[in-house]
């Protein structure tokens, strides 16, 4: 008897020990972290800071391929300043696997890693999204609940919407497109999510955005104001300067208000930039990230 009870206890300690690998199995590896979600191996960079980090800084690439260069100097900058630089590798590029669904599993995998952070020694993180980063930034900050705020860099909300603008413009992309985020586009949307973000957005957008036009973030403010929150709204120069033109086309939607307190959400509008990162906007960025981690 007692031999059966002690094989059914290694028994139980074997399954959980498969249920941990399943669901988390997180390994620290020269350069970053590798974990499993639902199977799939999953990795992010990691630049460390030296000593305990002020906090840690998520910063999400966009498009379809793996994090370029650009990507790992942003994450050096962040540790040189005393912060753990992540940058993951988003499902189906770079070093993890799977099949890249747009902003539906990459979502849940960078909520799950964000869960892990404070095995690092961090007990404050912000995320800083890029275009489809953005989008997959704000569901994560929203379903791990956590983090302090949520850069939503010329990110998309309307991917039904992208579809017919491709279809008009680059009919020759369309095609690769419903490869990657199939039939059911409204699926896509993080508007769902960001009713439910509890950390403030900073939404950097482009007056000129081919794909993701200016009404989009203002659908975002919209939906926010909805569940209370106040917006401020600005508009700058590709420079950085206050917009002193006027505001047309798209970018009407867009209320200037001025900046308010750093902690509440806030709309900024380049009213005369295209799908880019600029240093201004760049520098906004900063400088909210570094007030929302503050001590």
């Amino acid at each position: 008897m007692k031999g059966v009870l002690v094989g059914v206890f290694l028994l139980g300690v074997l399954l959980w020990a498969l249920r941990q690998v399943q669901e988390g199995g997180f390994r620290l590896e020269a350069g970053g972290v590798a974990y499993l979600r639902q199977g799939v191996g999953l990795f992010a960079e990691l630049c460390r800071p030296r000593g305990t980090p002020r906090g840690a800084v998520l910063l999400v690439p966009g498009g379809f391929g793996p994090p370029n260069p650009t990507m790992a100097g942003r994450c050096r900058a962040w540790a040189e300043r005393g912060f753990l630089g992540v940058v993951p590798h988003l499902r189906g590029r770079g070093g993890s696997g799977g099949r890249i669904t747009g902003c539906l599993e990459e979502g849940e995998d960078l909520a799950h890693l964000a869960r892990f952070l404070p095995r690092l020694g961090v007990r404050r993180h912000a995320y800083l999204g890029y275009s489809l980063g953005a989008c997959v930034a704000l569901k994560a900050a929203a379903l791990e609940g956590g983090s302090s705020g949520v850069v939503f860099a010329i990110g998309p909300v309307d991917f039904e919407e992208q579809a017919r603008i491709l279809e008009r413009t680059r009919p020759e992309a369309l095609a690769r497109w419903r490869e990657v985020f199939g039939e059911d586009l409204a699926r896509q949307s993080p508007l769902p999510h960001a009713a439910r973000l509890r950390a403030p957005p900073l939404i950097l957008q482009a007056g000129n955005d081919p794909l993701i036009p200016p009404t989009q973030a203002c659908r975002l403010r919209d939906l926010r104001e909805a569940t209370g929150r106040r917006v401020h709204q600005v508009a700058l120069t590709r420079e950085g300067a206050p917009w002193t033109g006027p505001l047309t086309k798209g970018r009407a939607c867009l209320k200037p208000t001025g900046f308010g307190p750093l902690g509440e959400d806030h709309l900024i509008l380049f009213p005369d930039l295209h799908h880019a990162v600029v240093p201004a906007m760049e520098a906004q960025a900063e400088r909210f990230l570094l007030y929302w981690l503050r001590p």
